[in-house]
């Protein structure tokens, strides 16, 4: 088991330093380049009761555009485990994980939902409606959730208004009560199915 873990820190990408700022929410104005749905807060919605520090915890809402333009949010999905794959265009190790995505998917797809979070494009730019339709087409996944992310949306130094990702690929699992049960830095198809099989 540790071996497995050591070799998965290994297939990780490290992220680029960069600013983070405090404010992981954005007021959202009228766009046409977007659906009708207009949200009034994106990104990890801070609330009273959510935290993404510690295993058990009670995670905040996420609100992001998904890869069909469509409002994706985290608290419309209670009842299923759901894994957040926080990964990059540019990172290779994502690449490889993206392929197996809607497999997993398929093979869950009565407990789980894989839902990925593209935090940024091929250029380090944060992910748009291009980058995540091409992940789509490009990884055959056609029921799993991808979603337009960012830096500044998603992701948290302290891990408390956001989440702490020290490399890409990372997984957060999310038991049936949206809380969190594991993550982990790096991917292994086998690995990721001996966690889901573990949780259900």
């Amino acid at each position: 088991m540790r071996l497995l873990l050591i070799t998965l820190a290994f297939l990780a990408c490290q992220p680029s330093k960069v600013e983070i700022k405090d404010n992981f929410t954005e007021s959202i104005t009228e766009d046409t380049s977007y659906s009708d749905q207009t949200p009034t807060e994106f990104g990890v919605i801070e609330e009273e009761d959510c935290d993404q520090i510690e295993l058990g915890s009670g995670v905040c809402n996420i609100v992001l555009y998904d890869q069909n333009n469509n409002i994706w949010e985290l608290h419309n999905h209670p009842n299923k485990i759901i894994i957040l794959d926080f990964s990059t265009v540019w990172c290779y190790p994502c690449q490889v994980a993206g392929m197996k995505t809607q497999a997993i998917q398929d093979d869950y797809a009565d407990d789980v939902i894989f839902v990925t979070l593209l935090i940024e494009g091929a250029t380090g730019d944060p992910a748009t409606l291009l980058d995540a339709q091409t992940w789509v087409t490009e990884h055959n996944v056609t029921t799993a959730p991808v979603l337009q992310a960012s830096r500044e949306y998603v992701l948290d130094p302290n891990g408390i208004t956001g989440y702490l990702v020290g490399g890409f690929p990372t997984y957060v699992y999310l038991d049936k009560n949206l809380k969190i049960a594991t993550a982990h830095t790096g991917f292994s198809e086998e690995y990721i199915r001996q966690v889901l099989n573990g949780m259900l």
